[in-house]
């Protein structure tokens, strides 16, 4: 795991109060993300992270594990540049 995918995690764990066992774990299916703890994720990349989400792109599959999250976040930071 990178230092965003540990961020991610330390964030999710510590809102949700479930661990993560890897980066590839379906978040959504295992219950872990819900549409509250999706918009705490979206809102603490925004503030702490500094990347601007775009609500036009978001997609499940964008936010389903912590590796398609931190991808998701990347990518979304690229365009801010």
């Amino acid at each position: 795991m990178n230092t965003l995918e540990e961020k991610l995690k330390k964030f999710l764990e510590k809102e949700t109060q479930r661990k993560i066992k890897n980066r590839n774990i379906n978040l959504i299916e295992q219950g872990i993300l819900d549409s509250f703890s999706m918009m705490k994720l979206i809102f603490f990349i925004e503030t702490e992270l500094g990347v601007k989400i775009d609500m036009e792109e978001l997609s499940p599959e964008n936010f389903n594990s912590v590796a398609a999250i931190s991808a998701a976040v990347q990518k979304y930071g690229d365009k801010a540049d």
